[in-house]
């Protein structure tokens, strides 16, 4: 008893079992017509593209898109942004507290020095 059948004789058997001539079939049509569609290239030298913004305010000051009272900024209404149900002149108070306590206290000042490299400025209002 033979397993393979190579070399025995007898057609080649298709997908379904059956012997066939060894010729291949016509492709099935989908009715859709091929297409290529453009790919999202990098624009050419020369254009302007949208810059993104940094991710976070830290990045965005080292990227030069803010100087150190627009990371400041950032900070305190990160900072405060879980404050949202108060009335906005409080939400204000509140920030603009933050905000001169940051640039005056010589332990918070050092410490947005040593993140930013930079010594933070008092707001004028």
């Amino acid at each position: 008893m033979s397993i393979d059948r190579i070399g025995k004789g007898g057609g080649a058997s298709g997908p379904s079992g059956a012997a066939g001539t060894g010729a291949p079939t016509a492709p099935s049509s989908t009715g859709q017509t091929f297409e290529v569609k453009r790919s999202d290239r990098p624009p050419a030298p020369g254009t302007v593209s949208e810059v993104k913004p940094a991710a976070t305010p830290l990045a965005s000051l080292r990227a030069g898109h803010i100087d150190v009272n627009g990371y400041m900024d950032l900070k305190v209404s990160e900072a405060t942004s879980h404050l949202q149900g108060l009335k906005p002149s409080e939400l204000d108070t509140i920030r603009r507290m933050l905000r001169d306590k940051l640039s005056s206290d010589p332990a918070l000042s050092d410490l947005v020095r040593g993140a930013t490299g930079q010594v933070p400025v008092p707001q004028d209002d």
